[in-house]
């Protein structure tokens, strides 16, 4: 479905998942600080060493890992989260996404689910508002994770920083099916819950506000699941993945615990690489309003 005709600002105040901005915000302060407990070294995305005081993780050729270890636990006292035993950390759809959340630790928490995905781990950060989910600043962007045929995404600080955003590709790529998950959770929930939650009161999806073509995938049970029309951020908007690591290293924990936590949970695993959504994929700005 095609809701063109909204005013930009609707579109901005309801668009979830949706990205793309015409410039970056303005940066926010720094928290300094000093590195966490299993930080220090360096990665440099083509195969380097991440050297940290909490164990090791050294890459070896291309993008690709050679395992390692880490610290069992990290600064908040937190142990930290691994795939559960007999299951893979690439989940493979929103439902096997669903089952791995389940098997981990409960209250699962956002940093927990990340922190447990295997490695390395493919991240494309990008400082665009436009989302229910939005990036603060350049210091605090929404980050996408690419696990399997998914792209997943979290953000720093801010509005939606308890969410857990999903978009499965299906088909060619160009489409995808959406869903959410607000954390943490306290007990097991089930599969349908991510479609159930973006679910639009007068029919369809919120994320169908942005997300054009909206239609009814398949049903599971009584629960509708949607598909609509993929998009990758806006190149523009993108924010290095150094200068995303570089907030890790400087990160306080004490002043700023929860951001810490997060971040942590990105770059404290394993290895980390940029990620690339296709280049065939279109933008939201290009498609969700065409003329503006």
């Amino acid at each position: 479905m095609t809701r063109t005709s909204l005013p930009l600002s609707i579109f901005v105040a309801f668009c979830v998942g949706c990205a793309g901005a015409e410039s970056p915000p303005p940066p926010a302060s720094g928290s300094g600080g000093s590195a966490p407990v299993g930080t220090g070294g360096t990665f440099d995305g083509t195969g380097g060493s991440f050297d940290g005081t909490g164990g090791s993780s050294t890459g070896s050729g291309g993008n690709s890992g050679s395992g390692g270890s880490a610290a069992a636990v990290n600064p908040l006292g937190r142990a930290r989260c691994t795939p559960p035993p007999g299951m893979t950390g690439t989940p493979q759809t929103i439902e096997d996404a669903v089952a791995f959340l389940n098997a981990l630790p409960k209250p699962t928490s956002v940093a927990c689910f990340v922190e447990a995905l295997d490695r390395p781990l493919g991240v494309y950060a990008t400082n665009s508002m436009l989302s229910l989910q939005p990036a603060v600043s350049n210091q605090s962007p929404r980050v996408f994770l690419k696990v399997a045929n998914m792209w997943l995404s979290v953000v720093i600080d801010g509005p939606g920083d308890d969410l857990l955003e999903f978009g499965e590709l299906i088909g060619d790529g160009m489409r995808s099916l959406k869903g959410e998950l607000k954390l943490p959770v306290t007990d097991a929930i089930a599969p349908t819950v991510p479609f159930d939650r973006v679910l639009y009161s007068n029919g369809g999806t919120t994320c169908g506000l942005c997300h054009r073509q909206e239609i009814v995938d398949h049903m599971e049970g009584t629960s509708q699941i949607f598909s609509s029309v993929a998009f990758r951020p806006e190149p523009t908007t993108r924010v290095k993945l150094d200068s995303l690591r570089a907030q890790w290293t400087s990160c306080d924990w004490q002043a700023q615990p929860d951001r810490c936590d997060l971040l942590s949970s990105i770059f404290g695993g394993g290895d980390v690489v940029d990620a690339e959504f296709p280049s065939n994929m279109t933008t939201f700005l290009s498609t969700a309003l065409p003329g503006s």
